[in-house]
């Protein structure tokens, strides 16, 4: 199927939608482990905090990186399939055509016209005893200490399913160098009521969120000034204008390092 509204995008074949465990994801699998633990030092904490599938992951959205880096802590089976990413032509970006090629994602339109199709394909992963993931933030947030406020996707399928939420921080991948240490945490799984209400929907989001912050570090952390592979490293998998924000961001993080050195 093509996604309504597009034009001249890449076709998404049943693989993209696909819940099993194919060969494709058992290569995904392998060489993203490889990769990220090749790049850098990965640490995961609260694995032993998974519920039995399905459930929801609901992770901070700190880098283009994130989805790899989770992928790379998290076991074999059950297979996790990610919501998302926003965009619904596969042919353009890196990173696109990566998840493209393995499949193991839901394509969201931005403008929320395939919505309906959507919340069917999340649930025919939990059916099948799935794992979702999804970054609600919406965009990239650049301090470690922080989470943006969630968009209401953020619990909309757990809702409608009754599946727990899992919360999960990736903690060091706002900017990113060679063998830099990044640690995935997992809290302990939230329980969702199927069908609540606006209020209770609004609650829910807020506990998730908190859960998220959580299991932040409560400082920013000391950047060093020179980080090998820079900011092709950093950005390959972020788009053009979060590549802008996080270099506008971390250039400011080295100006008020160097005039807190020179006053000191």
């Amino acid at each position: 199927m093509t996604e309504p509204g597009a034009s001249g995008g890449r076709q998404i074949g049943p693989h993209l939608l696909g819940v099993t465990v194919t060969w494709r994801y058992r290569v995904q699998w392998v060489a993203v482990r490889i990769l990220v633990r090749t790049l850098f030092r990965l640490e995961v904490q609260g694995l032993e905090h998974w519920p039995a599938a399905p459930f929801q992951i609901t992770a901070n959205h700190h880098s283009g990186w994130d989805p790899f880096l989770i992928h790379a802590v998290s076991p074999f089976r059950p297979r996790v399939t990610w919501f998302g990413p926003k965009e619904v032509d596969f042919s353009r970006g890196t990173r696109n055509r990566v998840m493209g090629f393995f499949g193991g994602m839901i394509p969201f339109n931005p403008r929320k016209t395939n919505l309906p199709s959507a919340v069917r394909a999340v649930q025919r992963v939990f059916d099948a005893g799935g794992v979702l993931a999804i970054t609600p933030e919406g965009t990239l947030g650049f301090r470690e200490t922080e989470v943006l406020p969630l968009q209401d996707g953020a619990t909309l399928f757990a809702r409608v399913s009754g599946v727990s939420i899992v919360p999960c921080a990736v903690v060091g991948s706002s900017t990113l160098w060679f063998r830099k240490r990044i640690t995935v945490r997992f809290g302990e799984p939230i329980t969702v009521v199927k069908g609540v209400g606006r209020d209770e929907r609004r609650d829910l989001t807020q506990l998730v969120r908190a859960g998220i912050v959580a299991l932040l570090p409560t400082d920013e952390p000391t950047y060093p000034s020179r980080r090998p592979g820079g900011d092709w490293l950093s950005d390959l998998f972020n788009g053009k204008r979060e590549a802008q924000g996080r270099q506008a961001y971390m250039a400011e993080v080295d100006r008020t390092r160097v005039a807190e050195h020179r006053s000191g």
